[in-house]
């Protein structure tokens, strides 16, 4: 009974948490009129998305958090090795610092900034997770929303010149993939806690 609290309460966690990331991005992309959330073409307004896309990018959240210590975690020592929120911390300012440089700095061309996100946020992998398994799931998160992304364009549920989409295509993958190594990231720290919580008690006992 207490892992499936610990479930929904971390999913919970989760779910907040990447809706909390899909409006912290359209606020920093908003600032280059090139969000893909906002309702239609010259409304900008933060507040004006399409009310379905924070709750997927929310459940996306929620089930990388949750999946991603399932593969991770193999022992005791390399839960404890990683029990630190300020790696954490370190990196959700690292996808923040990702989504302001599409917005601050002015480069040369799409395929220039798109080089450099790439880098950075194989940089980022490098830093906090460097696993296997952390950078295999940005990959697919990352293809996952280019795709999707694509479809809905296609649909005309999105409307872009094809100057805007280029642009929207030069970051969306790097940014996906650095939002989902720091999701599964959190999920992990979470589960870490609730871990050490857990035997804690069995010792107390």
């Amino acid at each position: 009974m207490r892992t499936a609290s610990q479930l929904i309460y971390r999913g919970i966690i989760l779910f907040l948490v990447g809706t909390v990331f899909t409006f912290v991005l359209n606020i920093l992309q908003v600032r280059r009129h090139s969000s893909p959330l906002h309702l239609q073409k010259g409304n900008y307004n933060v507040f004006c998305t399409k009310w379905w896309l924070p709750l997927i990018c929310g459940l996306g959240s929620a089930f990388v958090g949750l999946i991603y210590p399932c593969f991770n975690f193999k022992d005791h020592e390399q839960q404890i090795k990683y029990q630190d929120w300020s790696r954490v911390l370190r990196c959700v300012a690292m996808f923040v610092g990702i989504n302001e440089a599409c917005t601050k700095v002015d480069f040369a061309s799409n395929l220039q900034l798109a080089l450099s996100l790439a880098v950075i946020s194989i940089g980022m992998w490098w830093y906090v997770d460097r696993t296997p398994i952390g950078f295999g799931m940005g990959i697919i998160v990352a293809i996952l929303a280019t795709l999707v992304t694509q479809v809905l364009v296609y649909h005309r549920v999105w409307n872009y010149s094809e100057r805007e989409f280029s642009y929207v295509r030069s970051w969306l993958p790097y940014v996906v993939f650095s939002g989902g190594i720091t999701v599964a990231n959190i999920g992990k720290q979470l589960a870490v806690n609730d871990f050490a919580d857990s035997e804690n008690k069995s010792h107390a006992e």
